[in-house]
């Protein structure tokens, strides 16, 4: 089954992907950490009960499991691709997921939250993630009363949460931007409209494979559509900037970018051992050359979906096997010659 991030029609913008989560939690049970996990469980076969007319509501097709059910690996390699959360993999126990079959939309049961809801699409889809999302929510509600107060809104475990319950994200490629001088003061000036950046991959706002999280830190005193259209404003000013770093480089350093793209995309066809880090930056320069025009490829290329599948988890699931670090990094070179195109002669 082909998954949400195989959409080659968005593939090639500055923003790579649209996600928006929600947390619920239900009125008539306490929150998940004060349940025992036979009480865990029982929840999570009653929700898993109320929703099965989920596949009819959405138009897709779910499946369902307990994360204690499935292997260590296999629960990291969802964690890897976001589907579920470090707190959901950690403390697996009575933890349920209802999951699309192209990973699109995921509900997980008995997280920190009774209810942690996420949808994802390719490119800037915000406003339609939004409308899904909302006939998911719409759907739910009419099986359980929501926790929620007329003052602070929907009622959640952290008060960070609390509000409109939801975190809207948006995933940027920003290979020129992020290593301008001026990068970390636009950071600080867009932390004034309540959104912030992380990195993509790796930890807080490091930058492997020049990938950036652009998400709201408020989500109480603003409504849903309020936190997504701030949140496309940044993102547009961030694209702007990045593509204006883009145009002055290929003015003025066109030939040295060419030989950089293409060193990335050699090393990737060729080398015997990558690490995870050295991937996704060439990965992230193979990306950048197909939105410039620079290479071009036989077959589609899709670059951030290669990130995904080279992550340590989904690459000792591709290869059906338990790996350490230097089978792991010889095991991703031939992963990605195995994915990466031919360049075309055009």
């Amino acid at each position: 089954m082909r998954k949400w991030y195989d959409n080659q029609e968005s593939s090639l913008a500055v923003v790579v992907a649209s996600r928006i989560r929600i947390l619920r939690n239900f009125k008539s049970y306490l929150f998940p950490t004060r349940l025992t996990n036979e009480q865990k469980n029982d929840l999570s076969v009653l929700v898993e009960d109320k929703l099965d007319q989920l596949p009819v509501v959405l138009e897709k097709k779910f499946e369902n499991c307990m994360l204690n059910e499935i292997s260590d690996i296999n629960r990291t390699a969802l964690r890897e691709r976001q589907v579920i959360n470090k707190f959901s993999s950690e403390n697996k126990d009575g933890v349920g997921l209802i999951l699309s079959d192209d990973e699109s939309v995921s509900l997980t049961i008995n997280g920190m939250d009774h209810l942690r809801m996420q949808i994802s699409r390719c490119g800037m889809e915000l406003d339609e993630v939004w409308q899904e999302m909302n006939r998911l929510d719409d759907f739910v509600n009419e099986q359980f009363e929501y926790a929620f107060h007329e003052k602070f809104g929907y009622m959640t475990v952290y008060p960070t949460n609390v509000g409109t319950g939801m975190r809207a994200y948006l995933i940027l490629h920003l290979p020129m931007l992020s290593s301008s001088k001026r990068f970390r003061a636009l950071l600080n000036e867009i932390s004034r409209y309540g959104v912030t950046v992380k990195g993509a991959f790796g930890e807080g706002q490091d930058n492997d494979g020049n990938m950036f999280v652009l998400y709201n830190q408020k989500t109480l005193g603003l409504s849903e559509k309020d936190i997504i259209q701030v949140l496309i404003k940044v993102a547009r000013q961030l694209a702007s900037q990045e593509k204006a770093v883009r145009r002055q480089v290929l003015t003025t350093h066109r030939l040295e970018l060419e030989d950089s793209i293409y060193r990335s995309y050699g090393t990737l066809k060729y080398a015997k051992n990558l690490s995870l880090k050295e991937t996704i930056d060439h990965l992230s320069q193979i990306r950048l050359g197909q939105e410039e025009g620079l290479l071009s490829f036989k077959e589609p290329c899709n670059c951030y979906k290669m990130m995904l599948g080279v992550q340590n988890a989904n690459l000792q699931v591709y290869w059906e096997r338990q790996m350490e670090e230097k089978a792991l990094n010889k095991a991703r070179a031939t992963y990605i010659q195995r994915h990466i195109p031919e360049l075309s002669e055009e």
